[in-house]
């Protein structure tokens, strides 16, 4: 079991910093926002498993529902991290 748990993080993990890009990306190009919402949500990619889906489903970007599912990608390859990181998968 331990080699597909790894290779689903490590499929997660590469998707995360993809979805962690796309994010700050978004909030850098919207013009609605203003500079200090847009200072507040780049600096809350400091906590991007709760910032990300946070934005996605309740920021209002408007994202399709692919992209919100997506969000959640960043906060699982963190979860599976701890997993190897505290010895939950062997």
């Amino acid at each position: 079991m331990l080699p597909v748990i790894w290779t689903l993080f490590a499929v997660l993990a590469v998707g995360g910093f993809l979805m962690i890009a796309a994010y700050w990306l978004d909030v850098q190009e919207r013009p609605d926002l203003g500079t200090g919402a847009r200072i507040g949500w780049s600096a809350a990619v400091l906590l991007f498993p709760i910032s990300i889906p946070a934005y996605a489903f309740g920021g209002g970007p408007g994202w399709p529902v692919f992209l919100r599912i997506a969000s959640l990608v960043p906060a699982v390859a963190f979860a599976l991290f701890l997993g190897f990181a505290f010895g939950a998968f062997s």
